[in-house]
């Protein structure tokens, strides 16, 4: 049985933002606060999701390097649509250290790093 879903704390989510440079590391659109916080500052009026690079339920942890800010479209693409809908991503990470695994799947997105 997996382990609950543990959301990331406020203090990780503005870190990872920062990291960011405030911008979504998927579409690198401008986002000034994670959560509803800055919905009215957003170019399309969303708000910001913290997003797992490696899901909670595969053993990704609730910290800094596994937490990537998404816009809330971003996010729903990453788990419905697009190419993140296969999710072979993962297949071959299971016998790798966890560092390596978020490195791997944070490569995909362009702005982990802003």
């Amino acid at each position: 049985m997996a382990a609950p879903h543990m959301n990331f704390p406020a203090a990780v989510q503005r870190q990872a933002l920062a990291r960011q440079r405030n911008l979504c590391a998927s579409c690198g659109t401008r986002i000034s606060a994670p959560g509803e916080a800055g919905i009215a500052s957003h170019a399309y009026g969303e708000r910001a999701e913290a997003h797992h690079v490696i899901p909670h339920k595969k053993g990704g942890p609730v910290t800094l390097e596994n937490c990537v800010i998404l816009c809330r479209s971003c996010h729903y693409s990453v788990h419905q649509g697009g190419s993140w809908r296969d999710a072979s991503i993962y297949d071959d990470l299971d016998l790798l250290p966890m560092r390596v695994r978020i490195a791997k799947i944070a490569a995909l997105y362009p702005h982990y790093d802003g």
